[in-house]
């Protein structure tokens, strides 16, 4: 049923249709180009879905301001649809689509076919696998983005939650040893126990990189965390579970090791309770939910010996699957029906990058030699889970990756519409569950620029308050990449950039400032670099940015 139709002027002039199935609790909303504008309509829709909101008085069937302008500057027009504040499984969306294609052909006077095209960020990713999975004919390509797996336990989160509990005062030294001009090794000032629970934190995949920005990664930032990532309740699933942990022999509370005796020591200082009891057992609990040894779970094959079997006592009741509900109960076998490019990031701590691998893993092997004309991976470096605009400290360290998606979902129509095929999948390799790109734009390949920042050759550097420190980089764009088309900087490290366009878009750009400091101190000097397909310094859409850092100490 359509509801309603109006012609809007924000973000851009459009023609909305607003409708709902009957029935259903479910609503759709279709943007189409203004009038005047029919004529840049080039066959093609772009879909965006994810399963709920987090803003008051947003609906998931309401598409934002980027999503609209992206489908219409693309030569497609945008569709969204879900209930309100609540839509799993990819149906609905299906449904949506195929009833916008009838409004469009009839509104664009066109009887030529229609190629659809389906994205969405972590739940969303859910939803776009379940549908690659279980439709033909509805949309020919997919991007899932920051891509979430169906796990068999919690580990991403409980994983983290246990290393606030053991790392959280080391967390600044973890951190300054990862930044440019750090020493290169977070292990230096831990001791056994906080040994050996970074080493096994990163072994279950879980970032590296994400040590950069401690808050967000122990989950103590109130913008996305309200209450942590622990709590005291009891897992209903298992309510057994907590006096086994600090009572039966093969559970950590017990063990006779640096960790088990560290935390001991932490439920002591909390106060022996049986919430707190809970709170240490339930951060742990992924070692005792292990999986079958052949689903290729690399993270917990560090719970096990060499022969498969497990090293701890397992649960004879898991964790109950939740996501498999979001995507449709999709399988997850790889069995995609059309192109997909997987966008993923490289900070990313919700979402963990060798989860992405896990699934490349299934799409080669359901479809074998064709998986290289159907299935890319872009990685993208120096970007986390969250897709806004990173401000403040978090633009220090991270970019807006939506760029790639942008970029992604044009190549994807390209691939499916006139059979160009994407560029290459960025190449990384795995070394215990953690994802490792080369240095070079080069030899990494993917979309997105690299760079490279050094003063005086070297990524750290001591100055005097008021002395000019010279800065040098060098951008470069990987083959489908595009050219670099402008630089920024960031002489306080506050997260302020400051620059503009390149006089000249070039695939590889040399550039240089000079910085200065007042007072004495420790500064991150940052330089932020954007690359287009084209080299259009006035696009707006599919900009692909990168950044790199260096220390400067000043002092007296």
């Amino acid at each position: 049923m359509i509801d309603a139709e109006s012609d809007e002027t924000s973000p851009v002039p459009h023609h909305r249709v607003s409708g709902h199935f009957e029935g259903t609790n479910i609503q759709f909303n279709i943007y189409l180009h203004s009038a005047v504008d029919k004529g840049k309509w080039e066959g093609r829709f772009f879909q965006y879905t994810y399963p709920t909101v987090f803003v008051a008085g947003a609906s998931t069937a309401r598409a934002d301001d980027r999503a609209i302008g992206f489908a219409l500057a693309s030569g497609g027009y945008a569709v969204q649809a879900g209930n309100g504040s609540v839509s799993v499984g990819y149906r609905h969306d299906a449904a949506a689509a195929k009833f916008a294609e009838t409004v469009a052909a009839a509104y664009y006077g066109s009887t030529r076919p229609i190629y659809g095209y389906l994205y969405g960020p972590s739940g969303g990713s859910f939803q776009t696998v379940g549908a690659a999975e279980n439709t033909e004919g509805v949309w020919q390509g997919f991007v899932p983005m920051v891509q979430g797996v169906p796990t068999p336990s919690s580990y991403n989160f409980n994983g983290r939650a246990a290393a606030e509990l053991i790392l959280n005062d080391k967390a600044d030294e973890i951190r300054d040893a990862i930044l440019p001009g750090g020493s290169g090794n977070p292990y230096a000032t831990l001791d056994a126990a906080e040994t050996a629970m970074l080493k096994e934190m990163l072994a279950l995949g879980i970032p590296l990189k994400g040590w950069e920005n401690p808050d967000y990664l122990l989950g103590y930032d109130p913008a996305y965390f309200g209450g942590g990532l622990d709590s005291d309740s009891p897992l209903s699933y298992d309510p057994t579970y907590v006096d086994d942990f600090w009572n039966a022999p093969g559970y950590l509370g017990t063990e006779d090791s640096a960790l088990g005796t560290r935390v001991r020591a932490e439920l002591a200082e909390m106060g022996d309770t049986i919430g707190h009891r809970w709170n240490i057992a339930k951060r742990f609990a992924y070692r005792y939910q292990l999986p079958p040894v052949d689903q290729g779970w690399i993270g917990l094959d560090q719970f096990r010996k060499p022969d498969g079997t497990p090293l701890y006592p397992q649960r004879a009741v898991g964790e109950p699957a939740s996501f498999r509900a979001v995507s449709g109960n999709a399988a997850f076998d790889g069995s995609i029906t059309g192109k997909m490019i997987v966008v993923s990031n490289l900070y990313d701590s919700d979402a963990l990058p060798w989860h992405t691998d896990w699934y490349r893993k299934r799409v080669e092997a359901a479809l074998g030699a064709a998986a290289t004309d159907s299935y890319r991976v872009y990685f993208t470096d120096h970007a986390d889970h969250q897709d806004a605009p990173p401000t403040g400290l978090r633009a220090t360290t991270l970019v807006d990756w939506y760029g790639q998606v942008e970029q992604a979902l044009r190549d994807v129509a390209a691939w499916a519409e006139d059979g160009i095929p994407a560029p290459t999948s960025t190449r990384y390799s795995v070394n215990e569950a953690q994802i490792i790109v080369p240095a070079s734009a080069g030899e990494r390949q993917g979309i997105q620029p690299t760079v490279d920042l050094v003063s005086r050759g070297d990524d750290s550097i001591t100055a005097k308050p008021g002395k000019s420190v010279p800065l040098v980089a060098t951008a470069r764009t990987p083959v489908g990449g595009g050219k670099i088309i402008a630089a920024e900087w960031d002489c306080e490290g506050d997260g302020t950039y400051v620059g503009g366009t390149l006089a000249t878009p070039q695939k590889v750009a040399a550039l240089t400032t000079k910085c200065s400091f007042a007072q004495p101190g420790t500064y991150f000097v940052s330089v932020r670099v954007t690359a287009e397909r084209g080299g259009d310094v006035n696009a707006k859409y599919a900009l692909l940015h990168n950044i790199d850092r260096v220390r400067v100490i000043v002092a007296d």
